[in-house]
């Protein structure tokens, strides 16, 4: 009986031996596999945005410089360019503000938590900067839109207003005159012959 005990006690030894390394190879598959993923998203994302780190300063004196101009001086050319690296720095920006999202969902029900996240100053600086970075791509894409419609180039204007129209904030708080949806939304509304009065802000 004590021989079959201990042979007993040995299988089952053997047993943990042969899990435990199943589960070793398994977790260090699983590192190195999620480590492949990595470098293949960050290798993607590289090839998607480019090697260099926009300037912000950079971009905001641009944007001034060639927005400064009357609408059928400025450069086609240099708007999509102004439009591409405003969109990148945007882009970037929202790498960290998705993650605060992230956590105020996952803690949704603790208001305590969500209070002092959004206490934070640099979630306050994160959204000011992209809000200010896509409202330069939107403008952008508005003015590239009355270079093409001044070319003659009625569809792709459309699309370029549409473009400025559906990235911008719907809502009109500064008003008509400000709003780039609004702006946008006039130019698509005369190329397809449509009347009627735009929204503009809830609160008049």
């Amino acid at each position: 009986m004590k021989y079959f005990e201990h042979r007993s006690l040995f299988s089952r030894a053997i047993l943990i031996l042969l899990s435990s390394s199943a589960i070793a190879v398994f977790s260090s598959s699983s590192h190195a596999q999620e480590s492949v993923s990595l470098g293949d998203e960050r290798t993607k994302q590289l090839q998607q945005l480019g090697l260099l780190l926009p300037d912000p300063a950079a971009i905001r004196a641009s944007a001034e410089f060639e927005f400064a101009k009357p609408a059928a001086d400025q450069d086609a050319e240099r708007l999509e360019d102004i439009a591409n690296e405003a969109n990148t720095y945007s882009n970037l920006v929202t790498k960290i503000t998705d993650e605060y999202n992230d956590y105020l969902r996952d803690n949704s029900r603790y208001d305590f938590v969500i209070e002092e996240v959004k206490k934070a100053p640099i979630v306050a600086s994160l959204l000011s900067l992209d809000s200010e970075f896509k409202g330069i791509r939107n403008q952008a894409y508005l003015n590239l839109g009355v270079l093409a419609l001044n070319d003659g180039r009625k569809m792709e204007a459309f699309l370029l207003f549409n473009d400025a129209f559906r990235l911008s904030v719907f809502d009109c708080a500064d008003g008509a005159d400000s709003c780039l949806r609004h702006q946008a939304e006039q130019h698509m509304k005369e190329l397809l012959g449509v009347d009627g009065e735009s929204y503009v802000h809830w609160k008049k």
